[in-house]
């Protein structure tokens, strides 16, 4: 079929213990993953699993990511991302984890063009890879939170910009409603 044309793999050390679990199609396998992790030498590239459909190469490679634990959450895998995503829906780091991201944060400087970036619209390409990822999704309840929070929120504006605040907390000089033909956003 078509559409088997998964598989997962796996990177070894030289005493056959892995350091790395990967999903992938034509020559992933081979491919860099730099600068996160080391090609190993060929023969300790191996493929755990062959002839999938996606899903099912996605679902193997997060079960054995679980099974042998990425390092940062005290297990032996270089991983770390969970499939694509840096973790998959449901997904819940531990306490240590948790503090180990945040002390690594602490200090870090965002330069102008890097805040910049975060604020631009992403393309249609970007766009629709999000959407992709999204089909088929189990509804896990963040839509319903979202609007049931969005419902306290209100339209206010300054005069250059509109955004959206629970009213008490808006910023200062802005007033209630929305300016029609300026930038605005959601702030909480």
């Amino acid at each position: 079929m078509d559409n088997e044309i998964f598989y997962v793999y796996q990177y070894i050390n030289d005493d056959g213990t892995p350091f790395y679990i990967g999903k992938g199609s034509k020559d992933r396998i081979n491919e860099s993953h730099a600068p996160w992790i080391e090609l190993p030498k060929k023969e300790n590239r191996q493929f755990i699993k062959t002839g999938m459909t996606e899903k099912d190469a996605f679902d193997l490679e997060i079960q054995l990511i679980k099974q042998y634990g990425r390092k940062i959450d005290g297990g032996i895998l270089e991983n770390i991302k969970m499939t694509r995503w840096v973790a998959q829906s449901g997904w819940k780091h531990t306490e240590e984890t948790k503090r180990i991201i945040s002390e690594k944060n602490k200090g870090k400087i965002r330069t102008e063009e890097q805040r910049n970036n975060y604020k631009k619209p992403k393309t249609a390409e970007h766009a629709e890879k999000i959407r992709q990822a999204n089909l088929g999704r189990k509804d896990d309840g963040r839509g319903a939170k979202a609007a049931e929070k969005n419902k306290l929120l209100k339209w206010f504006n300054n005069g250059k910009i509109s955004k959206m605040f629970e009213p008490g907390k808006e910023l200062t000089g802005f007033v209630l409603g929305r300016k029609i033909g300026v930038s605005h956003g959601r702030m909480a």
